[in-house]
């Protein structure tokens, strides 16, 4: 008679992927280790579809496949991501953005580094950015202030058109609102029409008079 082989614990190790490869021990480990998980990961999941299609692998071979992705999962070596110097430049990002040095930038710009920044800011955040992204975000963020500053003499011109613009369209509404409230005043100013009675009677005599 043969034995029940179990997959019980094979089945969660396996399911446990997703969260393994969302650590730093593996998204910073080397490319050996990570590949050793990974092969580990592929065997159990072959013997879980075996064992799905009906043809089962002794007990033997199913502990000796999940031992292997226990043990390669303790081989990780992937170090905790350091994000001292991306936090440095959100920071003095952030104080940029609360400035009047940055109200004062064309509009398209401003929404260039709102965008960018809160990109940004979910890398920085987020539990699963390995050491080449957070450096790459940090060093984007130092390039976009030293390009301002290179481009400052042709941001503040954008800006300055952008102004005038605004004050333009401004001064055009504020225009025809003065004069919209000019016509209601003119009209609640003329006299209204009085019809019968000696008013009227002596109103229409003096209107003849005129005519003479």
């Amino acid at each position: 008679m043969n034995e029940k082989v179990v997959f019980d614990q094979l089945s969660k190790d396996v399911a446990d992927q997703v969260r393994v490869r969302q650590t730093y021990k593996y998204f910073n480990g080397t490319d050996r280790s990570k590949g050793l998980y990974d092969e580990a990961i592929r065997m159990g999941e072959d013997v879980l579809q075996e064992h799905k299609e009906g043809h089962n692998e002794p007990q033997a071979m199913v502990d000796l496949v999940d031992q292997a992705i226990y043990n390669s999962r303790k081989a990780l070596n992937g170090q905790q991501t350091d994000k001292h110097s991306l936090k440095i430049q959100l920071s003095q990002a952030g104080q940029f953005l609360r400035s009047q040095e940055f109200t004062g930038l064309p509009i398209k710009t401003q929404q260039y580094w709102e965008r960018e920044i809160a990109a940004a800011h979910n890398i920085e955040v987020a539990s699963n950015t390995d050491q080449a992204l957070a450096n790459k975000t940090a060093i984007k963020v130092a390039t976009m202030f030293d390009t301002m500053e290179q481009m400052r003499p042709q941001l503040m011109k954008e800006a300055e058109k952008e102004r005038q613009k605004r004050e333009a369209i401004l001064a055009k509404q504020k225009a025809l609102a003065e004069k919209a409230a000019k016509e209601d005043r003119k009209e609640e100013k003329k006299p209204k029409k009085k019809s019968g009675g000696h008013r009227g009677f002596w109103s229409f005599l003096g209107f003849h008079k005129k005519k003479k």
